[in-house]
């Protein structure tokens, strides 16, 4: 070997471990640096024609792609699950133990006893105004807790933007680094730089988006959902929100692929990461909680209704006047049964009294007069308007019903019949149209509308836009019904059902309750985006009198409040009971004492009345005291449930972490003896150069 051969494998090798030592301190001030992956060097010995020169080193990254890949599903995982956990903690913080006093489900009991002891002393002022702000209490504890859902949702919305937003900067972060990556693998220059960061943010992309990884041959990664959609290579995908699915106030999220102008639904792509978790949350999870929530205010107020139309005050108002039904005076009475209409005085005693048989068709007064009525509420009216004579009138119009009493001094009292009471959909005639009631709401309560498939369905010509979910809530599918003004209610849910073909299915049950489920496994629920429909003059679309969708029914919850007229005047709640079957004329019926009315009251908290089947709680006939532990519970369960799969994700999570950061990442001490190495090659390389030195001058001053 010549003397210059000497030299320049010197050189090589002090190159070569200043480098290693310049890699061995990278590795040391990254310790604790996030996403980092220790470089690894190897020494490569080079050839020459005429022997070996010198060495030279590589600089790699050590990654794992099992491990990587690994982690980034555990990620996702665990980002999916904590967010679902999160929100449905506080979703069941905001319901609670329906033992612990500072919950809503708290309030009810507070309500029922007060109605109690008004019973013990109707005739008080005090107690009155106790029992309505017992039950102010309670109706603003419901609205407060269902806004507190509805902000939960709001801002589960809030942050899916956000995450989509952060997703769509890392997305062109290392699309961009991929173009820097491939510049310097083709130039030969090291990269490791650039893949460190581009690392990091694969990292955090794949917490809000599952994603699998593959390298490019140039250098860089490509990126694609865990079922192929691609979302960067040199170019990013762009995530948005859905405009297609107007009507929708919580649009899912679209992409569109790098160099394409295409929109793909993204949602049922991914299974994981916080995106997901996000949209579940916002879609599914609350939802079912509002829609539960929902049925168990309405329930609440029903029964208070029910109970409150089967009493009277005293003395008796002068007129009544319902809510709106949705019903129209050409429906069917589809009443059966004996109700009483009496028209009685300031003392209580009978002036007139209205024994109305709809087995029968007839209308039979205090004074043995008959008058036959038809089969429409229509014709009822007719004929009761004109058989009280100048003593009362009744009126129905834009779906309201209204008796007053007319002759001075006069209110009016209605009775089912004790032994045959009036029933339609389960419900009183009072209670079927609101004469009485105590908790108003701007909408139906109740979707037994007690319509039966031979009725007209009285909507106008219209459109609704159906959409169909999965099982977490995104919409997989939107379609357009049209409803022809003129056909028959059983003639429109044949028609649902043809438009849902293969996807679900339109029921009519007896008590005239229209309800759409889903038959096939994929879909979730059908939800109503947009309704053009109206009822005949009762300003009622198709969804509200039928409850359709998922906004309508949970909006139950909000905005109830005790009638304004109550408000106004206590002496109008209703604590009494009126006997009027077989009352004749100048009979006592009424009496300021008579707490029957509020004994009613109290016993409707345990009192079993039939709830429909909202969000994850089955159909069930049960009290409301117990609906609400039932309810209580379930949001428990989901919590627990929840909060259990964010446990073991994160401890997969971790295992894998570990394993990845053993092989990935910087052991100081491995790090310093490595240093030590190459100090000590760096100044062995330093004395071979020296010794060539002097060999050299050796030779020239023997010459």
């Amino acid at each position: 070997m010549s003397i210059s051969n000497i030299m320049a494998t010197g050189l090589s090798a002090l190159a070569a471990n200043q480098q290693a030592l310049k890699a061995t301190s990278t590795n040391v001030a990254n310790v604790n640096t996030v996403g980092y992956s220790r470089l690894d060097v190897q020494f490569i010995s080079r050839q020459a024609s005429g022997g070996l020169t010198g060495v030279e080193i590589e600089v790699t990254r050590v990654a794992n792609a099992y491990l990587a890949a690994a982690e980034m599903r555990g990620a996702a995982d665990v980002a999916s699950a904590d967010i679902l956990s999160q929100f449905m903690d506080r979703a069941q913080g905001l319901l609670g133990d329906p033992s612990d006093s500072s919950t809503v489900f708290a309030t009810l009991d507070p309500v029922f006893a007060s109605f109690g002891a008004l019973a013990v002393d109707p005739a008080s002022a005090l107690r009155r105004s106790s029992t309505l702000s017992d039950l102010t209490t309670l109706l603003a504890q419901l609205d407060t807790t269902a806004e507190e859902l509805q902000a939960l949702r709001d801002e589960a919305h809030s942050r899916v933007v956000s995450s989509m937003d952060e997703a769509n900067s890392l997305m062109s972060g290392i699309a961009k680094l991929n173009q820097s990556i491939q510049r310097s693998t083709i130039s030969g220059a090291s990269a490791s730089e650039a893949e460190t960061e581009q690392q990091r943010m694969i990292d955090r992309l794949s917490e809000i988006v599952d994603i699998r990884l593959q390298t490019r041959p140039l250098g860089g990664v490509e990126l694609r959902t865990t079922d192929g959609m691609l979302l960067v290579d040199l170019d990013a995908a762009t995530l948005g929100l859905d405009s297609s699915t107007n009507g929708e106030p919580y649009p899912g999220i679209v992409m569109v692929a790098p160099r394409s102008t295409t929109e793909t639904p993204l949602e049922t792509h991914i299974s994981g990461g916080e995106l997901k978790g996000l949209l579940r949350a916002r879609d599914k999870e609350l939802v079912n909680l509002q829609l539960a929530f929902g049925e168990f205010v309405a329930g609440a107020a029903e029964a208070l209704n029910a109970a409150h139309n089967a009493a009277s005050s005293v003395p008796a108002p002068g007129a009544m006047t319902g809510r709106n039904t949705g019903l129209l005076d050409s429906d069917q009475l589809n009443f059966s049964g004996v109700t009483h209409v009496g028209i009685v005085d300031d003392a209580g005693n009978v002036v007139r009294n209205f024994h109305i048989d709809f087995d029968n068709g007839e209308i039979l007064d205090d004074q043995a007069n008959v008058t036959s009525f038809g089969n429409s509420i229509g014709a009822l009216q007719a004929a009761l308007d004109g058989a009280m004579g100048g003593d009362g009138s009744i009126s129905f119009a834009n779906g309201v019903m209204e008796i007053r009493a007319d002759a001075p001094n006069t209110g009016v009292v209605i009775t089912d019949d004790p032994s045959n009471p009036a029933l339609r959909a389960g419900r009183g005639f009072s209670h079927t149209f609101g004469l009485n009631d105590l908790v108003s709401h701007g909408s139906p309560q109740t979707y037994a509308t007690g319509l039966s498939a031979t009725d007209d369905h009285g909507l106008s010509d219209g459109d609704l836009t159906f959409a169909l979910r999965d099982q977490d809530g995104a919409i997989t599918r939107t379609f357009d019904f049209h409803v022809t003004a003129g056909t028959s209610l059983g003639t429109l849910r044949n028609q649902l059902n043809a438009a849902l073909q293969g996807y679900g299915t339109a029921t009519l049950d007896a008590n005239g309750r229209l309800s759409l489920t889903p038959t096939n496994n994929s879909i979730g629920s059908i939800d109503v985006l947009q309704d053009s429909t109206i009822r005949g003059d009762t300003g009622l679309s198709m969804s509200e009198l039928f409850g359709l969708g998922e906004q309508i029914p949970m909006e139950r919850a909000r905005s109830n409040s005790i009638r304004a007229d109550i408000v106004a005047n206590p002496n109008l709640l209703a604590a009494a009971q009126a006997d009027l079957a077989g009352a004749a004329a100048g009979t006592r019926v009424l009496s300021p004492g008579d707490g029957r009315g509020a004994l009613t009251l109290e016993a409707a908290g345990t009192k079993s009345r039939t709830f429909a089947s909202a969000g994850g709680l089955t159909g069930q006939v049960t009290s409301i005291s117990d609906y609400a532990a039932r309810l209580a519970g379930h949001a428990g369960v989901r919590a627990e449930a929840l909060e259990g799969a964010r446990a073991a994700a994160e401890s997969v999570r971790s295992e894998v972490q570990e394993r990845r950061m053993s092989e990935e990442g910087v052991n100081l001490d491995e790090e310093l003896v490595k240093m030590t190495t190459y100090q000590q090659a760096y100044a062995a390389a330093s004395r071979m150069i020296q010794a060539a030195k002097d060999l050299y001058d050796i030779c020239l001053n023997m010459v």
